[in-house]
């Protein structure tokens, strides 16, 4: 349990620091070259104007990865809760032995059904799960 101490607040500081922010704002407003009207390559609304892509294929079983907070791990995979009846599950067991086959992969180790830990320190994350995504297509592939 966290206790919290009791404290008085000193008002008169807090009034003179608002007050110099105040008079030095000036200095750090945005200019009107930084407010650019538009996006660069990018039009308004065009994202609300495609359907959304719903992922196929391993897109739909490796999801997505971070950073692991895991000792020896570096980074994580989200596999999907529906992996084991997308591809079977002899397919979801040796996921992290295809998964093996990414260059720079060393190790892996499961977290429940659906935290996949990896040991990769030389892989950025999106490079990892593209990697990762793409080594699945194969393997799925080649059966």
């Amino acid at each position: 349990m966290t206790t919290r101490g009791m404290g008085d607040i000193d008002t008169a500081a807090l009034q003179t620091l608002t007050h110099r922010l105040r008079d030095g704002a000036s200095e750090y407003a945005p200019s009107e070259a930084d407010e650019a009207q538009e996006l660069p390559g990018r039009s308004p609304g065009e994202a609300l104007a495609r359907a959304p892509r719903v992922p196929v294929g391993p897109r739909a079983v490796l999801l997505d990865c971070g950073t692991s907070r895991v000792e020896g791990y570096t980074h994580v995979l989200l596999v999907a809760a529906s992996a084991e009846m997308l591809l079977g599950s002899h397919v979801v067991n040796q996921l992290g032995i295809v998964l093996g086959r990414v260059v720079g992969v060393e190790s892996y180790g499961w977290e429940g059904s659906e935290l996949l830990h990896v040991r990769a320190p030389g892989l950025e994350w999106q490079d990892l799960l593209r990697e990762a995504q793409d080594a699945l297509a194969e393997d799925l592939a080649s059966q």
